[in-house]
């Protein structure tokens, strides 16, 4: 740990401290509301009396009805939600349409070969000239 003080926190630390979610510690950061340091190889140092002039403690009363979310926010989470739905139905919807064009593609070849089969069959044999002639 370079640079950091024990009184130094991360932004995960941090989230837990002041009940929100790291996504919401780090925009604060990102935005300039919240002063940290950028820890290496990721994450951030933050100092609690910079983070606790920003956003309020968590106490045992506040703490009783709030979860913090370390990882996800709920409004991304349910935007990927609802685009992997739609994703699943138009992936379904080319599945079947697929198979509808292979039967339909196996239905006409067939008919093709029938329709082939029956042209040949009504041909006359060619006859040579002898043949017409005597016959």
């Amino acid at each position: 740990m370079t640079g950091e003080t024990r009184t130094s926190i991360t932004a995960g630390e941090a989230a837990k401290l002041v009940g929100k979610s790291v996504p919401t510690i780090t925009r604060a950061i990102k935005s300039g509301k919240l002063s940290a340091k950028p820890r290496k190889p990721r994450g951030w140092i933050i100092e609690p009396s910079v983070l606790f002039s920003v956003f309020d403690p968590v106490t045992d009363e506040t703490n009783n009805n709030a979860t913090t979310l370390v990882d996800e926010t709920p409004i991304k989470d349910s935007v990927l939600q609802a685009k992997l739905e739609v994703m699943e139905q138009r992936f379904s919807d080319a599945q079947a349409t697929i198979e509808d064009l292979r039967t339909r593609l196996d239905t006409e070849s067939a008919e093709r070969r029938q329709l082939t089969a029956q042209i040949t069959d009504q041909r006359q044999q060619k006859r040579g000239f002898w043949a017409r002639l005597v016959g």
